[in-house]
């Protein structure tokens, strides 16, 4: 009996401290005391009846009042708490919007703002932001349906309880951290409900079919409930859930596209943007924004390749964003930049007299003139990339020639109009080829010269040479050098060479050509007369006399 009596005993006991406190069971909103805080003075900023206070100091366990240090917290049960019905402010309007309160459809304007119960609908190619009573975003798509069923704001705690039914289309929301047991952000659809606590998500209601909603995370995590089943979808995933299914596993969204030599200022329309191709991508969705915060929609697309021009739009900044879209339709990460569409001359055309030159040659570069730009820039490089430059000018002509010409090698110039807007776009590069000189072609000679005979060596003459260099040497190595010098002509005579095997060579000075000799030609340089008309004349006459 004894035990039994024990067990009672804690029963009853139990009960009395249910009774006594029911908020400790509850849950309770927390504050943390700063300076010169009371509870008195707390009591009338957030309860709806601020003689509770009483019962907040004994909930609490506080002695006294105005002896709570800072960094105390203190628990508020939330059915003290003052709350009223919020509104939810219009922020932009993109095409066309309505909204229905009390069952009188009206067209939706910036002075207006929504409550409970309102119903926002959007028109094709129309988008209306929203902006709650805590800060949080909400960007309603085209073809939209939205019923605000809670807007509850909990006097000045903070804590703001939105809940809304997306009935069709899509919304995209940036949602504040949310602090407090009072503070909910929730998007019902006709599958599942998405629990939202500070992140960046998206929901979309099939168009063919409103039992199958796709929700993605950009950043933090939204919680999906389908029937009883609960999913926690964190960043980078994304899940699609459909009514008559059972909940499936969140699966990782397509990676952000890389956009491929993007601009910061592109020279009037076409504008067309490009990214890398990405795996498993079944098409690309683009949309155009006005402002920064990418709420201000302008044009949107679904492009089946990794590239879209953008539409005729007005000159100035713009933001696009572009995310891949799977095989299951989830939408995957976004990669978004901001440019400027500037009202800049558009490129000019080039004109090359020719593809090749010489070293020396004068080389003319023109292109034509744009009616509203004030000046060019040319850019010559070596290189197709433009990474060795040579010249880099900017010039109110629409010419630039280079007198002088240039050194052998391959070369390419492009040229872009300016205004005081900036530079338009640079044309596609053109080449053209420097070449050297061949080097001079030496005449033939002799094979043999006797010593006392004049060598009168000639070679062709080569192009923009202003001298020549000869060479005569005894190796073929030309390292024992018996005669040289130079030349404006190209002939020179010879005298006084010594009886051996000889090696002749001769280079051409000019422009960017220095020391590029002929091919070598030899000479066998005898004795005169080498003993033979000698021996023949003695032979002569000796025949005579014996005659």
């Amino acid at each position: 009996m004894k035990p039994l009596r024990s067990l009672s005993f804690y029963c009853v006991a139990f009960l009395m401290v249910m009774l006594v406190t029911p908020q400790s069971l509850a849950e309770d909103w927390l504050y943390t005391v700063r300076k010169g805080d009371t509870i008195w003075g707390l009591s009338h900023k957030y309860l709806k009846d601020p003689l509770k206070f009483q019962e907040i100091q004994k909930y609490n366990g506080v002695e006294f009042d105005r002896r709570v240090p800072p960094g105390v917290t203190l628990k508020f049960p939330m059915e003290f708490l003052k709350f009223a019905p919020t509104e939810v402010e219009v922020s932009t309007i993109n095409g066309t919007a309505h909204f229905v309160r009390r069952g009188i459809k009206q067209q939706l304007s910036l002075e207006h703002s929504l409550v409970l119960d309102d119903i926002l609908m959007t028109e094709k190619d129309s988008s209306v932001a929203l902006s709650f009573a805590d800060g949080s975003e909400l960007l309603l798509g085209e073809n939209s349906e939205l019923v605000f069923d809670v807007q509850t704001k909990w006097g000045e705690t903070g804590m703001v309880d939105s809940r809304m039914r997306l009935m069709k289309g899509s919304a995209e929301g940036r949602v504040k951290p949310l602090i407090g047991p009072g503070a909910n952000f929730e998007v019902q659809t006709p599958s599942a409900v998405a629990t939202v606590r500070g992140t960046e998500f998206r929901v979309r209601v099939d168009e063919n079919d409103s039992g199958v909603v796709f929700n993605e995370v950009d950043e933090g995590t939204v919680s999906v409930q389908l029937h009883e089943n609960k999913a926690s979808v964190k960043e980078g995933f994304g899940l699609k859930t459909a009514s008559n299914l059972p909940l499936a596993e969140p699966k990782a969204l397509l990676p952000a596209p890389i956009f491929v030599n993007p601009q910061s200022k592109y020279p009037g329309h076409p504008v067309t943007l490009t990214w890398q191709s990405i795996d498993g991508a079944r098409e690309y969705y683009l949309e155009l924004f006005e402002d920064a915060a990418m709420t201000k929609l302008v044009h949107k697309a679904m492009v089946d390749t990794n590239q879209a021009q953008l539409p005729e739009v007005e000159l100035g900044d713009y933001s696009v964003r572009v995310r891949a879209v799977d095989r299951d339709g989830l939408q995957g990460l976004n990669s978004s930049r901001r440019f400027t569409i500037s009202p800049v001359p558009s490129s000019p055309e080039l004109t090359q007299v020719s593809t090749k030159y010489l070293t020396g040659e004068p080389i003319g570069l023109k292109w034509s003139a744009k009616s509203d730009a004030t000046k060019y820039r040319l850019l010559l490089a070596k290189d197709r990339q433009f990474r060795s430059l040579v010249m880099e000018q900017e010039l109110v002509a629409t010419q630039q020639p280079l007198s002088e010409g240039l050194p052998a090698g391959t070369y390419y110039w492009k040229v872009a109009a300016g205004n005081n807007n900036g530079f338009g776009l640079f044309t596609e590069p053109l080449r053209f080829d420097v070449a050297l000189p061949d080097a001079p072609i030496m005449m033939p000679l002799e094979d043999e010269l006797e010593s006392d005979q004049t060598l009168t060596l000639s070679w062709s003459q080569v192009h923009m040479a202003t001298s020549y260099e000869w060479q005569i040497s005894s190796d073929a190595n030309f390292s024992r050098i018996v005669d040289e010098g130079t030349t404006v002509d190209n002939l020179v005579e010879v005298n006084d060479l010594p009886e051996q095997q000889l090696y002749i060579r001769v280079a051409a000075n000019g422009p960017y050509n220095q020391a590029r000799y002929s091919k070598t030609t030899e000479v066998n340089v005898i004795e005169p007369g080498n003993g033979k008309t000698s021996f023949s004349i003695g032979s002569v006459l000796l025949f005579i006399l014996m005659l």
